[in-house]
């Protein structure tokens, strides 16, 4: 045990308004402006002998490449291991993804360079304004999100607090984070927006007085939407809801100095599956490019997002049957996987969407104060237990097709089960 430092910072990371928003096929135009900024926050831990670096960027999602540059340029500057860095995103679905989509999305390279000089600014600020801090740890429970797979499924309701204070007493970071995906705003949205995290960090921060770093991550969200859809009021609304119970933490909290902090990270290879013959990838081809060119003799044929989702679809299954031509068909995914204790609690981190579900009974395995940082250190897609992946639906039949090639095997959850284990008992 150890004395706890601590230091953070914030930085806005708005995109250039030629960028297009990510998250859904149906946006009828272009990025039409700012509604609240986009962040990067930033916190530099240590307790004397182990340092941890934690960053929340207000993206979809970012590649497995950018991810690992950020960790690699953090590591090296800061002269840290790499395995002490959690880079994550919040997923909102009113900003850009950093991810190609098999060459569907326009990539920004300079404002993607901009990121990774302010990430380090950020690490080389928080860094320097480290002192002797203290922190506490309050989770609350609140059940306002819904599942979307099915009537009265399950959903997380777990809302954990971590509140880091200076000598003086005075906020230095909130970490927190909740399991429902950032989509109260929807297709119809043609502004930049954190989504209800930026409306939930825009109250704390009126609630405190304080222009506070507040990290959040998304937790168990992979079926779990908002109940209320549609509007910015629906995120104040999501907001106001998390600043109540968050509030009513804060005056419950008690504060040690004393800490111990560790990590453990491991690479792992989660099989795919191939249901295709090269006889069904030959005819959905056909049939994507026979509705390409009808739509091309008339244009109203397939509206935007139709036309939109075509393509992707026809680029996916010619990858894919070059793929298989050339032999070149991948049998895993490599995902890397990382826990992060603080004392008692571990914060699991993984590149997936996973669903309630499979995170129950991570926490019914290792018995242990469990949090969530999904989408981090790069993007896998959905992953549930395997009773949830062979019913299908969007999220294990279509979804993988816009950033992969094949879909993840049913026991896929097995594997994320054991590591999640075995860092729990070795971190």
């Amino acid at each position: 045990m150890g004395r706890l430092w601590a230091g953070a910072a914030k930085k806005e990371i708005n995109p250039p308004s030629s960028i297009k928003l990510a998250g859904y096929f149906g946006r009828a135009s272009e990025t039409a402006g700012l509604h609240d900024p986009l962040e990067l926050n930033l916190i530099w831990l240590e307790d004397g002998s182990t340092p941890l670096i934690f960053l929340t960027l207000d993206l979809l999602l970012f590649d497995d490449p950018f991810g690992q540059q950020l960790k690699n340029l953090l590591a090296e500057e800061m002269a840290i291991p790499e395995a002490s860095i959690l880079v994550a995103v919040t997923h909102t679905h009113s900003a850009p993804a950093i991810h190609d989509f098999h060459g569907l999305n326009f990539r920004d390279h300079e404002w993607e360079e901009t990121i990774l000089a302010k990430a380090l600014g950020a690490a080389k600020s928080a860094r320097n304004q480290a002192r002797r801090a203290s922190w506490a740890y309050k989770a609350g429970e609140i059940r306002i999100v819904k599942n979307r797979r099915e009537e009265n499924g399950p959903v997380d309701p777990l809302f954990p607090n971590l509140l880091i204070i200076d000598p003086r007493e005075n906020p230095v970071a909130l970490i927190t984070g909740y399991g429902c995906h950032p989509v109260c705003l929807d297709e119809r949205n043609l502004l930049i927006s954190a989504d209800y995290v930026g409306a939930f960090r825009g109250q704390i921060r009126k609630y405190l007085g304080l222009d506070l770093p507040l990290l959040f991550f998304i937790g168990a969200a992979g079926d779990v939407n908002p109940q209320e859809r549609g509007s910015f009021e629906a995120a104040r609304k999501l907001g106001q809801e998390l600043l109540a119970v968050t509030a009513n933490l804060l005056k419950e909290m008690s504060f040690s100095g004393e800490i111990k902090l560790n990590y453990l990270e491991k690479k792992v290879e989660f099989a795919l599956i191939n249901p295709f013959s090269p006889e069904e990838i030959q005819r959905m081809i056909a049939d994507w490019e026979q509705k390409l060119e009808r739509a091309k003799r008339k244009p109203d044929w397939l509206n935007p997002a139709e036309k939109t989702k075509t393509q992707a679809l026809l680029f996916w299954a010619r990858e894919l049957q070059a793929a298989l031509l050339n032999s070149q068909v991948p049998a895993t995914l490599s995902a890397i996987l990382a826990g992060y204790r603080l004392n008692d609690i571990i914060i699991i981190s993984h590149p997936f969407e996973i669903f309630v579900s499979l995170g129950q009974k991570a926490r019914e395995k290792v018995k242990s104060c469990l949090w969530f940082a999904s989408c981090s250190h790069g993007y896998g897609g959905y992953l549930a237990d395997e009773e949830e992946m062979k019913k299908g639906g969007y999220e294990f039949e279509e979804a993988y097709r816009y950033f992969s090639l094949l879909p993840l095997a049913p026991q896929s959850d097995q594997i994320f089960l054991q590591t999640a284990s075995q860092i729990v008992e070795n971190s």
